[in-house]
């Protein structure tokens, strides 16, 4: 092989790096394609004997032997992944979907405990009807809350009248695809418990499992041991940083690391393997031990960390480059950087070919790669620079402590960016100066949790001191880090970037580090320009729409409105609890689709938390200029207090509304408040007012369209809308109360007449919203009806005078 790669230069002492890519390049085309493996193997077979044909005859040389050896590896990815698919993803009875079965049987290969335990389990066995039938795949199954019973790795349940439901879909535009990611894991479906006598565990760990026997054991033991000695925070933080456990890392953390973009030192990454392999290395070299034993040493103990970890992407990949490091001073050997690099991601995707749609995996690998190959030329530049400075020694150490630093970062950076913005949407500056401070303190912090792990099983007194001192270091960090995440202009969100993005970005990397003859680069940088410019045409001269989006909020109500002006409405803000938010779920994703970070203005309906839950979490994520509420209601504590403090805390002024009442949006759209009515909630027991009847009734008309947000109202407070007569009459109607009979009364109906019918309710909800009789009677007026428990989110637009449906799916 190397003779055949003698031809490429450097390829030649790199040959994993054409191999892993055309490995990787297999996988893709694999996905987008989706071949089914029957179909590979001819294809492999035939190129595999023609190389065969041409070896026996002494033909197979030079170009010839790297383009088919490289064919092999890319039909060898299309076809690892097919298999992978088909002994993971075909199963039969994902087709009869959802099912109720007497009894389900499985056992458990992982647990996680978040708000509710939940597990993967291995299906083994469904029984319905008094049939047995045997099945495989993996589910991820939900325990009931607060879940009494201790659950782990290898036990056997067996669950009575379990429902296997579907993966989730995403059901708003921008909205992260949980089913997707689920998919990528194996995991083909789901079920969730209600009740504890639904489980029972059949048998306790069976057979022999190192997952099962020995790393889940010892995980949880040293969880235990850093719960005992470390405060919460502290706990949580380190279980993150040493054993990969990020349940009890608090969202407040988690948001700060992103925007400070130092995020990757909370999960275990090569940063961490390299600091645990220093520790072993520095252990063992208190030992007589000859170096290639030690070396061998370091290796069994990081596939053991690794191992104890999860095996994440991350860990795995430093592990095995790593271990292909000692490996080669063992065997006397010097090999490429960029060979360990690509040779470990060949041997993990050979294993896990889907680990190549991870977002870790990715990361990791961007990351490592960026190091790389824009380190030395950035040192190089660097060196320049330094020339100028004549004192050796102080060059010396201001590179070894500060450039040098600096530009690892950066180059990790460059790599890490564009997928930072794919993915979460955000792109910090203070990370490039703040990874300077952060990387070696992390590095303080895992010796020093390693420390506390150790002596807790030596001396308890010990370990509480060392513990003390640690939980004060983490409190350090994590107010350091918060401070500068909060600075002004330290970060930015970003709305999109998508494929697109990413290669313009890469095409300038190459121009600025790649190309070094000028002629070429001249031509490079004219055809990046000609292209962008032109992308950017494109992008000016598109047409802007009016467009509606009712958004799936499951129970509950949120509309958004764009205009072709740019201004952004938003009509209720969804609902929000203990586990959960409207704004995190469809609000903030859509915006991100519509390339969106700010809401113009935002229309709170009355003060249920199904219509305003989503507005704190909004709030923390884009500006809002202003907000609007119905009048002060007759009960001076019903208003929901916090929300007013929460909007005098972020300085966004708001106005009441009354009926009558005028909101100018743009030259082309205005907002008129028909309701509430204080009649509508008269009553002779103030406790028992119907807030729903306080609703604000809303009218959108641009450029004569109109559009009617009744919000919860029903048919008292429809009876004083009825008042404005012709003025109801609207192309779209969000049908009142999520479409419950006390809304949509025959009369009011009659005036409004939607050609367009929205119905904003959630999948399988209790209340049985939308109630058929309310189905009915739109039906009777010829209305289009949607709903957003069957539909997901929908999408109208105004073209050219015309309603249409957008597919953003």
């Amino acid at each position: 092989m190397a003779r055949s790669l003698s031809r490429f230069g450097a390829a030649a002492k790199m040959p994993f790096l054409p191999l892993g890519l055309a490995f990787s390049a297999g996988i893709l085309v694999g996905r987008l394609a989706d071949f089914p493996s029957l179909w590979i193997a001819p294809a492999f077979s035939a190129v595999f004997v023609f190389a065969l044909a041409l070896f026996l005859k002494n033909r197979l040389q030079g170009n010839l032997s790297l383009a088919l050896l490289l064919i092999l590896f890319f039909l060898m990815g299309i076809f690892r992944l097919a298999a992978w698919k088909e002994k993971h993803l075909s199963k039969p009875f994902l087709a009869h979907l959802p099912i109720i079965a007497d009894t389900l049987k499985g056992e458990i290969r992982s647990v996680e405990e978040t708000y509710r335990v939940r597990a993967v389990l291995a299906l083994r066995e469904l029984v319905r009807d008094s049939a047995a039938v045997e099945i495989s795949g993996q589910i991820l199954l939900y325990f009931p809350y607060r879940y009494p019973r201790e659950i782990a790795p290898g036990q056997l349940l067996t669950l009575n009248k379990a429902r296997i439901e579907p993966l989730p879909e995403r059901r708003n535009p921008g909205q992260f695809d949980y089913g997707e990611f689920l998919r990528w894991r194996g995991i083909t479906a789901m079920c969730r418990l209600s009740d504890s006598l639904q489980v029972g565990v059949e048998a306790a760990v069976t057979g022999f499992s190192a997952e099962n026997r020995l790393f889940y054991p010892l995980r949880q033991k040293l969880i235990g041991k850093l719960e005992t000695h470390f405060p919460p925070p502290a706990a949580g933080f380190l279980k993150a940083l040493l054993l990969g456990v990020r349940e009890d890392l608090g969202r407040e953390t988690v948001e700060d690391f992103q925007k400070a973009g130092v995020m990757h030192v909370l999960a275990i990454s090569g940063l961490h393997v390299g600091f645990v392999a220093l520790i072993f290395y520095l252990l063992l070299s208190f030992l007589p031990l000859y170096f290639k034993y030690r070396n061998l040493f370091v290796i069994a103990l990081l596939v053991i960390y690794m191992f104890l970890t999860g095996a994440q992407p991350p860990v795995a990949r430093a592990t095995l480059m790593a271990a292909l490091y000692f490996i080669a001073i063992n065997l006397e050997r010097r090999g490429a950087v960029f060979n360990y690099l690509f040779a470990a991601g060949l041997i993990i995707l050979l294993f896990q070919p889907q680990q190549l749609f991870w977002v870790g995996f990715q990361f990791s690998f961007a990351a490592v790669l960026a190091i790389v190959y824009f380190y030395p030329k950035l040192q190089a530049q660097a060196d320049r620079l330094l020339e100028y400075l004549e004192n050796e020694k102080w060059r010396r150490r201001l590179n070894r402590w500060l450039i040098a630093p600096f530009l690892v970062s950066l180059a990790a950076q460059l790599g890490a960016i564009p997928l930072t913005m794919h993915y979460f949407h955000k792109f910090s500056l203070i990370s490039f100066l703040l990874n300077l401070p952060v990387i070696p303190y992390i590095g303080i912090i895992v010796a020093g949790g390693f420390l506390c792990l150790l002596l807790s099983f030596l001396s308890p007194v010990l370990t509480d001191l060392f513990a003390n001192l640690l939980s004060l270091k983490i409190a350090i960090l994590i107010q350091l880090v918060s401070g500068a995440a909060n600075l002004p202009g330290a970060y930015f969100n970003i709305s999109t970037f998508d494929a697109l993005d990413i290669l313009i970005y890469l095409s300038l990397l190459l121009l600025l580090f790649h190309f070094k003859n000028v002629p070429l680069r001249k031509i490079f940088a004219a055809a990046c320009t000609v292209f962008m410019i032109a992308w950017g045409t494109i992008h000016l001269l598109k047409t802007p729409y009016f467009d509606l989006l009712l958004l799936d909020v499951g129970q509950g109500d949120a509309a958004l409105i764009a205009t072709p002006r740019g201004q952004v409405l938003l009509i209720d803000a969804g609902p929000a609890g203990e586990y959960g938010s409207a704004a995190d779920a469809a609000l903030i994703p859509a915006l991100q689709y519509l390339n969106r970070q700010r809401v113009h203005k935002l229309f709170i309906s009355h003060p249920h938390l199904d219509h305003l839950g989503g507005t704190f979490r909004l709030l923390e994520y884009a500006k809002v200029d202003s907000v609007y509420l119905p009048p002060p209601l007759p009960l001076a504590d019903a208003w929901n207090d916090s929300l007013l403090k929460t909007l005098k805390r972020f300085r966004v002024p708001h106005r009441l509304l009354n009926p009558g009442d005028r909101v100018l949006v743009d030259e082309e759209t205005r907002v008129y408040a028909l309701g509430p009515f204080s009649g509508a909630l008269e009553t002779a027991d103030p406790a028992q007012m119907n807030l729903n009847n306080y609703s604000l009734a809303l009218l959108v008309n641009h450029r004569g369209h109109t559009l009617l947000f009744p919000g919860d109202s029903e048919r008292e407070a429809e009876a004083y809308l009825q008042l404005w007569r012709d003025l109801l009459k609207s192309d779209f109607m969000k049908v009142g109360h999520h479409g419950s009979t006390t809304s949509t009364t025959e009369d009011f109906l009659a005036l409004v007449s939607p050609e367009y019918a929205g119905i904003s309710a959630g999948a399988g909800n209790k209340f049985g919203h939308p109630s058929p009789q309310v189905l009915k009677r739109l039906a009777a007026y010829g209305s289009k009806i949607y709903r957003t428990d069957r539909e997901k989110a929908i999408w109208l637009r105004i073209r050219k005078g015309r309603w249409e449906r957008v597919a953003w799916e």
